[in-house]
C-alpha cells in the first residue's frame, strides 16, 4: 500500500479552525488525492509539487474542487565546506542565541517585520489576515521552545535593541542546515543588516562543521534572493503551492437526513423532464448495463437540494447563484441514502456556500455538490 499523500496539519488546523492537510508530491494522481480528501473529510488541502509538475491536479475541478495556485517557493543552496562566509559589514551588531527571556521582544519584532508580507495563505479567502500573522509569531516562538539539538534562533541587537532575527534548523548527523525565517525591523532595513544575518548564520554553521545550507522564499521576493546570490547561494529548485478548498468538515450549520427516491418519483420526474432513458425506468436494462437496478436521474438529487434550500435552510426566497454537482456512484431507486449538507456561513447572511454529500449504506460518496446561494432578506 502506498503511503498517504496528505498528512494532517494540527498547527494550521488549530490556527484557522479548519481541517487542514498538507502534502508534497513529485507527481499528482488526482483520483488518489480526491479519495484522500473525501476519506479524511478535509476542508483544505495544501499541496506542493515541483514547479511545472502539477500535472493533472486541475482534474480535481471535475469534482467541484478547483485548485488555487497560491505561490511558487524557490530554494537556494550553498556548500559551506567550499564557501568562506564574508565578514560582517555592521560592527555595532551583537548576535546572541535567543532564549525564553527574549520571547516577548522577538514576538514584537516578528509582528513588525511580517506585517503586510504576503505568503501562500493570503491567496485563500478562508484565512483571516490577522491569523496569518499570528502564524509567524507562533513559528518564531516555537523555535525558541524547540529542542536545541535541531532548532536555534539568533537575534541581533544594536545599542541594546533587538533589530533582526534568524530562525534556523540543522541536522548535525546529515551535516545540513536551513535558514527558515529571517527578519529585520523595517526601521533598521538597509545598510547590509540582512546580509549580516546571512553571514552570521553561515559562519556559525560552518564552524559546527555543517555542509549544505538552504534558504527559501516566495519567487516574487526578489530583494532577499539578490542578497543570497551575493552570499554564495545558487538557485537549486522550486515548488508550486496549491490550495484545494474542499470544505468537507467545518461548518456553522449542518443538515443530516435520509433520502430515498422511489420508483414512482423517478417515473414522474421522467415524464416532467422528458428524460425517459431506460436506465432510469427499466431494471432489466439497467442491470444489463452493469448497475444493480434502475438508477435515479441525477437532477432528482439537485431537486432535493433545491427543496431544502428553499424551504428549510436558508429558507424561502433562496436562489442558486451557481452549483457544481459530481456523480461518483449511481443512486439507485428504492434504496436509502444519507444526505449531509454543510453551510460555510450562518443562514442569516445573504450569501452562503453549501457543500452537500449523498453517501450509500457503506459510507461511500455517491454525489458531491457545491452550491453558492443567495438568501432572501
Amino acid at each position: 500500500m502506498n503511503p498517504p499523500v496528505l498528512v494532517y496539519s494540527p498547527l494550521d488546523s488549530q490556527r484557522f479552525d479548519l481541517r487542514i492537510y498538507r502534502g508534497t508530491v513529485d507527481s499528482v494522481d488526482s483520483r488518489t488525492l480526491f479519495a484522500e480528501i473525501v476519506s479524511n473529510a478535509v476542508d483544505l488541502a495544501i499541496v506542493r509539487t515541483p514547479a511545472g509538475a502539477s500535472g493533472n491536479l486541475h482534474r480535481l475541478g471535475r469534482f467541484g474542487m478547483h485548485p488555487v495556485h497560491a505561490d511558487t517557493l524557490v530554494y537556494y543552496q550553498v556548500d559551506l565546506a567550499e564557501y568562506a562566509p564574508k565578514a560582517l559589514r555592521n560592527g555595532d551588531l551583537v548576535f546572541t542565541k535567543a532564549s525564553s527571556s527574549d520571547a516577548a521582544e522577538l514576538e514584537a519584532l516578528v509582528a513588525h517585520t511580517f506585517e503586510g508580507y504576503r505568503s501562500h495563505y493570503h491567496a485563500n479567502p478562508n484565512f483571516p489576515v490577522e491569523r496569518i500573522l499570528a502564524g509567524y509569531l507562533e513559528w518564531a516562538g516555537g523555535y525558541i521552545e524547540a529542542p536545541s539539538t535541531s532548532h536555534i534562533v539568533w537575534v541581533a541587537r544594536r545599542h541594546g535593541v533587538m533589530v533582526a532575527f534568524a530562525c534556523c534548523k540543522f541536522n548535525e548527523h546529515a551535516a545540513t542546515c536551513e535558514g527558515v525565517l529571517y527578519g529585520v525591523h523595517p526601521a533598521h532595513a538597509g545598510g547590509g543588516l540582512y546580509g549580516d544575518l546571512i553571514r552570521h548564520t553561515q559562519s556559525e554553521f560552518k564552524a559546527r562543521g555543517l555542509g549544505k545550507m538552504e534558504v527559501s522564499t516566495q519567487v516574487w521576493n526578489y530583494a532577499v534572493q539578490k542578497v543570497w546570490a551575493r552570499e554564495g547561494f545558487v538557485l537549486a529548485r522550486a515548488f508550486d503551492t496549491f490550495h484545494v478548498n474542499a470544505m468537507l468538515s467545518t461548518a456553522e450549520h449542518v443538515i443530516e437526513q435520509e433520502v430515498l427516491f422511489s420508483n414512482d418519483q423517478v417515473e414522474r420526474f421522467a415524464l416532467a423532464s422528458g428524460d425517459t432513458n431506460p436506465l432510469h425506468l427499466d431494471d432489466a436494462q439497467a442491470r444489463a448495463a452493469g448497475f444493480e437496478g434502475r438508477i435515479t436521474h441525477g437532477m432528482l438529487a439537485g431537486a432535493e437540494l433545491s427543496r431544502i434550500f428553499g424551504t428549510e435552510v436558508p429558507g424561502a426566497g433562496t436562489l442558486f447563484l451557481g452549483t457544481n454537482m459530481t456523480f461518483l456512484r449511481p443512486v439507485l431507486a428504492g434504496q436509502a441514502y444519507k444526505l449531509r449538507i454543510l453551510y460555510r456561513s450562518p443562514p442569516t447572511t445573504r450569501t452562503t456556500q453549501a457543500v452537500a454529500t449523498i453517501t450509500d449504506a457503506r459510507g461511500r460518496p455517491c454525489v458531491l455538490a457545491y452550491s453558492d446561494l443567495l438568501a432572501n432578506g
